[in-house]
């Protein structure tokens, strides 16, 4: 089965894998159908319920989700930096500010989720009447919907890791010093979302948002406030979530090695990604040491993009330039994942920023160091 699911892969990009061993699941029984580890949609996630179910991941959801644009709080951190300063470490100080704002927005995104899961739960179980009546949401009691909706999730999300280290510190979570930093903002997300989790009794969790409207739209709100910044803003996409930026000349591994050491921060959901060109359909066992070297590094949720393309003239299938090489043709179809989702040509389903953010893919199996 296994093997049949690396040849889907390969040619078909799905399925992905989702990681049963992964650390956070320890303590699942994980014989137990109802408690398997799994995904909803490109990377939603249930953690433990703190009302009562515990493990089970059938019958719940992510009830809303918020995110934070890092990049945003990070250069007012900066600017205030600049204007009230004392002593040479500026970095430092700028690092603190922005730890600071941040602590205040993760508060600011607890109100607003408790907000709109007060509203959800004022709704009458007569507006989805069949879901309630049928079992679709675990523990309903026939009366209130609060009673399923307690045990879903609430996610606080983030986008722009790679360029919030970059306004901050000068470099990515590619070098150390920003992988450390990163790290640092993950803890305070983990910390902030579990302390709410208790005090409020919900279920409250780290959530590695994949923007697909808003890594283009926040782009351009920053642009128009701050201009084009190097290696920031001199592009139309924000990198989602902790993913390593697309363009970084990374190896397949070191992508893994990288992310594995953000990605256990989340506990409402996350992937990790890698790039291969079309090659990979005739060398399996490459694409299962890349999917096995994920799991054994502890990725919870893993994918792999390889391009498939279609001439819908003869029907030649591999990665196409501009004309199919076997009859000329110019309708060729460009499958892409973007954000966890498949589409037939990128170039018109998608904004400017998702467009490019798929040119400037890297395919992590042709670095060589």
């Amino acid at each position: 089965m296994y093997q049949l699911a690396l040849r889907s892969t390969a040619q078909r990009l799905y399925p992905n894998y989702a990681n049963v061993d992964w650390s956070g699941n320890e303590g699942y029984d994980k014989n137990n159908v109802k408690t398997y580890f799994s995904t909803m949609g490109c990377r939603t996630a249930n953690g433990w319920d703190v009302n009562g179910f515990e493990q089970l991941k059938d019958g719940r959801g992510n009830i809303c989700p918020v995110t934070i644009i890092l990049p945003t709080l990070a250069m007012e951190a900066k600017e205030y930096t600049i204007k009230n300063a004392t002593g040479e470490d500026l970095e430092g100080q700028t690092v603190a500010k922005f730890m600071s704002i941040l602590d205040q927005k993760l508060h600011e995104a607890k109100d607003m989720l408790i907000e709109r899961f007060e509203w959800i739960c004022s709704q009458s179980p007569e507006s989805a009447k069949f879901m309630w009546e049928n079992g679709t949401m675990a523990g309903y009691d026939g009366k209130d919907i609060r009673s399923a909706l307690k045990h879903g999730t609430l996610a606080v999300g983030l986008l722009g890791m790679a360029e919030t280290l970059q306004i901050l510190i000068g470099e990515d979570q590619t070098c150390d010093n920003g992988l450390e930093l990163a790290k640092k903002i993950c803890q305070l997300y983990k910390d902030r979302c579990d302390e709410f989790k208790h005090k409020y009794s919900l279920n409250f969790g780290v959530y590695f948002t994949p923007a697909e409207n808003l890594c283009f739209t926040a782009m351009q709100r920053f642009k128009a406030k701050y201009g084009d910044i190097k290696n920031v803003s001199d592009k139309e996409f924000f990198t989602n979530s902790v993913h390593v930026p697309v363009w970084r000349e990374v190896t397949p591994f070191e992508k893994i090695d990288i992310e594995s050491q953000l990605d256990g921060y989340s506990s409402a959901g996350c992937i990790a990604y890698v790039e291969l060109d079309s090659t990979v359909k005739n060398n399996l066992g490459a694409l299962e040491t890349i999917v096995n070297y994920a799991m054994d590094h502890d990725i919870p949720y893993f994918a792999v993009n390889v391009p498939n393309d279609t001439c819908m003239e003869c029907g030649y299938c591999d990665e196409i330039g501009d004309t199919c090489p076997e009859c000329g043709s110019h309708n060729i179809r460009r499958l892409r994942r973007v954000t966890g989702y498949l589409t037939g040509d990128y170039t018109t389903a998608f904004n400017l920023g998702k467009q490019q953010e798929v040119e400037l893919r890297v395919k992590h199996n042709r670095v060589i160091h």
